[in-house]
């Protein structure tokens, strides 16, 4: 029990510690370290697949670049709406800015390179460039 009581004073700590950072308009590492963003990456043969799930993104702030292997994915979420005076008693979504790197192992065809962002879902296909794909040789026979 004594330790429970020791965890609920070190959280509250830290949001009181977080709400005094927030009023001098920096974010403490905590917030920093939460906006990272969760994707899932998978090899389809042809081209990798990249999902994330992103409620409440302002897709006017969706930015989706690539260098070479390097893609790049940044954009804003929606602040929330809270009445003038009131406190935050718990926020669980997302608010602020976000930029995430994912370096890809092979070499991208970017000409052909498609993005969507349905119902919170941020989908990007990244086909491989011809050159790092397996081509078939024909073999003559004589």
């Amino acid at each position: 029990m004594f330790g429970l009581q020791i965890l609920n004073e070190m959280e509250s700590m830290q949001r009181e510690m977080d709400q005094i950072f927030r009023g001098l308009g920096v974010r403490s590492g905590y917030e920093v370290a939460r906006q990272n963003v969760s994707f899932r990456v998978h090899d389809n043969n042809d081209h990798y697949s990249v999902v994330a799930v992103l409620p409440g993104l302002d897709a006017e702030k969706l930015n989706i670049n690539v260098l070479g292997r390097q893609l790049t994915i940044s954009g804003a979420f929606a602040k929330s709406d809270i009445p003038e005076g009131a406190r935050w008693h718990r926020q669980e979504r997302r608010s602020g800015e976000f930029e995430q790197k994912i370096e890809l192992p092979t070499n991208l065809d970017t000409e052909k390179i498609d993005a969507e962002y349905v119902n919170g879902v941020l989908k990007v296909k990244l086909p491989k460039a011809a050159s790092v794909l397996p081509k078939k040789i024909a073999v003559k026979v004589g």
